[in-house]
């Protein structure tokens, strides 16, 4: 390889990495915090290398103004992707949060698998099954096929603005709005069942006032939350699996 050609191929994964790197530490499966950020950095190299390729079709230079503001835009799409993958991840933590909630436990707290501060024990809890789920449905891949797809919806030569933009922040408002729907939806069963874990303490207070309901009713709505919660672990799986898919469809839509 010429000078020229090796000069050209490194500019080229500096912009592929420039979009890959930061989908790579958005997504807590590809490593998170527990994995050093030298690998994680060259994990999201190798998958700028796969993209060669496609980076290749649409040579560009490195050493102009729009040089280096394409690879703020290309770091921007690569935070908005990695954003939209991380969705499940944040829904299932915030449907642990909100069932611990729900159920009076609030106040307990661990570290966050995440790694960027605390979380209840049952949002780490469906965190780190969320985790597993990716990994089970082959979600390295589903990342490295949506990243492929990018290059080709939005190619290194597209204009800085217009299209691209529109896109990216079409894709984040979607993608947010999907996120509450997420973990409304995967809270759902705790949520229902300490509803009517409440109508019915209710009904025993009213019917029998000498049990002290407001002593045992606390941890009555601690126990019955944490016993839906595992009780629904297949639909939760279930339910993450079609979650992931949906936003990685949501991506195959956006760069169609």
């Amino acid at each position: 390889m010429t000078h020229a050609g090796l000069e050209t191929t490194v500019q080229l994964l500096t912009l592929g990495a420039a979009r890959a790197v930061p989908l790579v530490l958005a997504v807590p499966a590809l490593g998170g915090p527990a994995l050093p950020i030298q690998l994680r950095l060259a994990l999201g190299l190798g998958l700028s290398v796969l993209c060669l390729p496609l980076l290749a079709a649409s040579p560009v230079v490195m050493g102009s103004l729009a040089g280096m503001l394409l690879l703020v835009r290309e770091a921007l799409v690569g935070v908005v992707m990695g954003f939209v993958v991380a969705c499940v991840f944040r829904a299932a933590e915030a449907a642990g949060e909100l069932t611990d909630l729900l159920r009076g436990t609030a106040f307990a707290s661990v570290t966050s698998p995440a790694g960027d501060g605390r979380s209840s024990p049952l949002g780490a809890l469906l965190f780190l099954l969320a985790s597993v789920v990716f990994l089970e449905i082959g979600g390295v891949g589903h990342v490295a096929t949506a990243l492929a797809h990018s290059y080709e919806a939005i190619p290194l030569a597209m204009p800085l603005h217009g299209e691209p933009a529109r896109t990216a922040a079409t894709l984040a408002i979607i993608a947010s709005g999907k996120l509450i729907e997420a973990a409304i939806g995967l809270a759902a069963p705790a949520m229902v069942a300490l509803l009517l874990a409440e109508v019915a303490l209710g009904i025993i207070g009213r019917a029998v006032p000498r049990i002290p309901i407001s002593t045992i009713g606390p941890s009555l709505r601690a126990l019955l939350g944490l016993g839906a919660v595992l009780l629904a672990v297949g639909a939760t799986d279930l339910a993450l699996q079609r979650g992931f898919r949906g936003f990685f469809d949501l991506l195959a839509m956006a760069f169609k």
